[in-house]
């Protein structure tokens, strides 16, 4: 049986940056930041999904859809996949299921890639380690070693190879690393982020490879059953500011579209202590949408958000409207992830900054799929 997360537990890392095999559902996921030497400007993001298999019919399903290269049917997948992702037993058979996300934006040329991988744990094609931050899909690789993130992933002519080193210790995002969806217990995960990542590397974009560096953050969630039925999605925001800081806000919400109360903010400070605040003390509002062609999403793209608490009222505008993410042939969920531009003020200073939002739940409903 798989557990579920139901109550506070103790974090210890490096350890905690490895795989929680006795959870089903788990995502290690980064986003920056970075200038290159010809002074262009870009961003991206990486994050490996991992799932336990419940049914030896849901592997063989996924199996198949992974190894063919060109899913004719892709209708067909979909739909299984979605069952495998819908069920609510808490059973496993052994095996993982491991998938891979890619964006790279070039921020001057507002164009963006966008690549996805998939393996299962069988033969190690793709997996994770228990006992630290290792984890892989294919030939997509994130590894910490000595204190140093490495991350490595690459796809026809374009590719990040980065280094990404924690310049704040990890913070416990809700109650202690709890982070509370729902209503019912274990209708949660345990939340951790790495708000604060010196990078460098290089970044190869058309064939060209460039030297970058600039500043990244890392999201860490891990759970069974994480979100109920009667949640539609979610939007995230990771921000990195001018003055030291870092804000992390999470809005869940319900199907009717409104924020649900287990919506809330974590703020980073420069000494790396943190705050936690609860919905009651967000207020979030909307200037703005675009509607994708592709699947009829109708998705926010400009914010006003205030957090009373920490004296901090953000404006946060999308850099590329149209940067939606069609996930067809991994986790068959279409999402709108991409870099946003911030400025503002907190504590009555101006602040200004950079991050990335994470849409999900607009094209369809992402309630019961994680």
């Amino acid at each position: 049986m798989l557990d579920r997360a139901d109550h506070i537990i103790p974090f210890s890392f490096p350890k905690d940056h490895g795989r929680h095999s006795q959870f089903g559902t788990e995502w290690w996921y980064l986003s920056g930041r970075l200038s290159s030497e010809s002074g262009t400007d870009w961003a991206y993001h990486f994050t490996i999904f991992r799932r336990a298999f419940k049914r030896w019919s849901s592997l063989a399903l996924v199996a198949l859809a992974i190894s063919v290269k060109s899913i004719r049917n892709i209708e067909f997948f979909k739909r299984s996949f979605a069952r495998m992702l819908e069920s609510r037993e808490h059973r496993r058979i052994g095996v993982e299921g491991y998938v891979g996300h890619l964006s790279i934006t070039n921020i001057k040329e507002k164009n963006f890639v966008f690549f996805e991988r998939g393996g299962i744990s069988l033969r190690k094609v793709a997996g994770a380690t228990d006992d630290g931050l290792c984890v892989w899909v294919k030939e997509w690789k994130l590894k910490e070693e000595n204190g140093t993130i490495h991350l490595a992933a690459e796809r026809n002519d374009f590719s990040v190879d980065l280094d990404l080193l924690p310049m704040k210790p990890p913070i416990l995002n809700g109650a202690r690393g709890l982070s509370v969806k729902g209503q019912e217990p274990g209708e949660a995960s345990y939340h951790y982020s790495i708000a604060s990542l010196k990078t460098a590397g290089s970044l190869k974009w058309r064939g060209n490879t460039h030297q970058v560096s600039g500043a990244s953050f890392m999201d860490r969630e891990f759970g069974t059953s994480i979100l109920p039925r009667s949640i539609r999605g979610w939007d995230w925001f990771g921000l990195i500011l001018d003055n030291n800081h870092e804000v992390m806000v999470s809005i869940i919400r319900m199907s009717d579209g409104t924020m649900a109360e287990t919506s809330s903010a974590t703020m980073v400070f420069p000494d790396g202590a943190w705050r936690c605040v609860a919905a009651v003390d967000l207020q979030v509002e909307i200037d703005d949408f675009w509607t994708s062609q592709a699947t009829g999403a109708r998705y926010p793209v400009h914010w006003f958000v205030r957090v009373e608490p920490l004296n901090v009222e953000l404006e946060i505008a999308a850099l590329i409207k149209e940067h939606e993410l069609v996930s067809a042939t991994s986790t068959t969920i279409n999402y709108w992830e991409g870099p946003v531009n911030v400025s503002g003020n907190m504590f009555g200073q101006s602040v200004a900054g950079h991050g990335h939002v994470e849409l999900v739940g607009y094209a369809e409903s992402a309630g019961g799929k994680f």
